[in-house]
C-alpha cells in the first residue's frame, strides 16, 4: 500500500524565517513610536516656559461687580450761548475772556448802520400811523359830541313846545285863541317828539359803533408803540451783555471785526454748579440708563455720583454721559476743565468665583486656560466658561475652582500648547 510523502522543512530555515518576522514587527513598532513623537515635538503641543515672563493669578471667590472706567471731565450744569441778534461792526470790547460777569454787565458794543437807519424809518413811518389814528379818534369824538348837542337841542324844543301845547289848552278852552293857532303847536309838538326818538336811537346806535372803532383804534395804538418799542430795542441789542452771573469762558470778538446776524460771539458758564460728563463706547448704549451710580477718587477720598442724562446721538463709536454733582462739598472740590478716573456700575456687588483680568483673554477668548499644578513645574490647558468682567476680574462660571493656579498673562508664545514645562531662569 502506498503512503503519501511528508515534506520535511529544515528547522534551521524555520528559525530563521520566525527570527526576520520578530525583527520586522519590532522595526515597524520602534518607527512608529520615533515617527509619533517627532510628529508631537515638531506639533508645538509641550513648551518649555520660564515663569519669569508669566503672570500666575490665584482663583479666589470674594466680592465681584462689573463696572465700566471712565475717563470724566467737570463741565458747568449749564452754558449760556451769546450771539449777535443783528449784527455789526466790533466797536469795543469791554471785558475780556476769563472773567467773572453778572448778568446785564456790558461785554462789547456793535455798530450797524443800516439797522439805525431803518430803525428812524421805522419810528417815522410808526409816529405818523399814531398821529393819523390819534386824529380819526379826535373826529369821531368830535362827533359824538356833536350828536350830543342835538339831543340837547331837540330836548330843549321839545319842553318849550310842551309848555307852549300846556299854555293853548287852557286857551283854546276859553276861546282866546284860534283852532289854527291850537293845532300848529299841537303837530309841531308831535313831529319834534317823533324826531327826538329817532335821532336818540340813531345816536345810540352810532355811540356803540364809535366805542368799538375807539376801542379798535387804542389797540392799534398799542400795537404800533410796541412795535416802535422793538425797533429801539433792537439798538439796545447792539450792546451785548451778559445772560447771566457766571463766568465769560469764551469770547471771539476783536474791534473792527464784523459780525453776522447769528453768529455766535462768545458764551457764559454758570459755575454755581457743576457735572461731570464722559464718553462710553456704543457697545454699552443699552447698558447706561439715568440713575445708575458712578464713583471717583478725589485726594484719597471716593465720592459718588448719579447719571443725569444720557445722549442718544452716537458719534465716532461713543456717546455722551453726564454725571449730576449735587453733593456742593464735592463740587466746591472741583475745577472746570478737570479730569477724574471714573467707575460706572453695570451691576451690584455680589459674592462671586473670579479670576484675574489678563492678556490670556485676547488669545483664548475666555474659553481654556493654562492651570499650573500644584508643584508650580507643570502647566495643562483646561477648558472653562467665563461670565462678566471688569478691568481687573472676571466671573468664572465653571472649570475652575477656588485656590487653583492659572496663568493670566499673554499666551501669544505657546497658545498652540497642550502642556507647559515651567521653570525659572537660570
Amino acid at each position: 500500500m502506498d503512503k503519501p510523502l511528508v515534506k520535511k522543512t529544515n528547522k534551521k530555515y524555520q528559525a530563521k524565517y520566525i527570527f526576520a518576522g520578530l525583527s520586522t514587527s519590532v522595526f515597524i513598532a520602534v518607527f512608529t513610536f520615533t515617527q509619533s513623537n517627532a510628529s508631537l515635538s515638531n506639533s508645538g503641543k509641550n513648551y518649555n516656559v520660564t515663569t519669569n515672563n508669566l503672570v500666575i493669578s490665584t482663583i479666589k471667590q470674594a466680592e465681584f461687580a462689573e463696572y465700566l472706567p471712565l475717563r470724566g471731565v467737570v463741565e458747568p450744569e449749564k452754558t449760556i450761548f451769546i450771539d449777535a441778534i443783528d449784527g455789526g461792526r466790533v466797536e469795543e470790547v469791554m471785558i475780556q475772556e476769563g472773567a467773572l460777569v453778572k448778568q446785564g454787565q456790558a461785554i462789547l458794543k456793535l455798530s450797524n448802520t443800516n439797522l439805525q437807519l431803518n430803525v428812524l424809518a421805522r419810528e417815522a413811518e410808526v409816529s405818523e400811523q399814531i398821529n393819523n389814528m390819534r386824529n380819526t379818534r379826535l373826529a369821531l369824538e368830535q362827533n359824538q359830541l356833536s350828536l350830543k348837542r342835538d339831543v340837547i337841542e331837540l330836548d330843549f324844543k321839545v319842553l318849550r313846545l310842551k309848555k307852549q301845547f300846556t299854555r293853548n289848552k287852557v286857551l283854546i278852552a276859553k276861546n282866546l285863541i284860534s283852532e289854527h293857532t291850537f293845532e300848529t303847536v299841537k303837530d309841531e309838538l308831535d313831529f319834534q317828539l317823533k324826531y327826538r326818538e329817532i335821532v336818540q336811537h340813531s345816536q345810540e346806535k352810532e355811540a356803540l359803533l364809535q366805542r368799538q372803532q375807539l376801542q379798535q383804534l387804542e389797540r392799534s395804538i398799542k400795537t404800533l408803540e410796541s412795535n416802535l418799542a422793538i425797533s429801539q430795542g433792537s439798538l439796545d441789542k447792539l450792546i451785548i451783555r451778559a445772560p447771566s452771573n457766571g463766568q465769560l469762558t469764551f469770547l471771539d470778538a476783536q474791534v473792527g471785526e464784523a459780525k453776522s446776524n447769528g453768529q455766535r460771539l462768545g458764551q457764559v458758564d454758570l459755575i454755581e454748579q457743576y457735572k461731570v460728563t464722559a464718553q462710553v463706547d456704543e457697545f454699552y448704549v443699552s447698558r447706561v440708563a439715568k440713575g445708575q451710580t458712578a464713583s471717583f477718587e478725589l485726594n484719597q477720598q471716593a465720592y459718588q455720583i448719579d447719571v443725569a442724562k444720557v445722549y442718544p446721538g452716537i458719534n465716532n463709536g461713543t456717546f455722551k454721559v453726564d454725571f449730576s454733582l449735587s453733593d456742593k462739598v464735592i463740587a466746591k472740590k472741583l475745577r472746570l476743565g478737570q479730569s477724574v478716573q471714573l467707575k460706572l456700575n453695570l451691576s451690584s456687588s455680589e459674592s462671586k468665583l473670579q479670576i484675574a483680568n489678563g492678556g490670556f483673554m485676547q488669545n483664548t477668548a475666555g474659553s481654556w486656560v493654562f492651570v499650573v499644578d500644584k508643584n508650580g513645574t507643570q502647566a495643562s490647558k483646561r477648558g472653562i466658561r467665563l461670565g462678566r468682567k471688569n478691568p481687573q476680574s472676571i466671573e468664572v462660571l465653571s472649570g475652575l475652582t477656588p485656590g487653583e493656579r492659572v496663568i493670566t498673562s499673554s499666551y501669544a508664545s505657546f497658545a498652540d500648547a497642550e502642556q507647559l514645562s515651567l521653570s525659572a531662569s537660570d
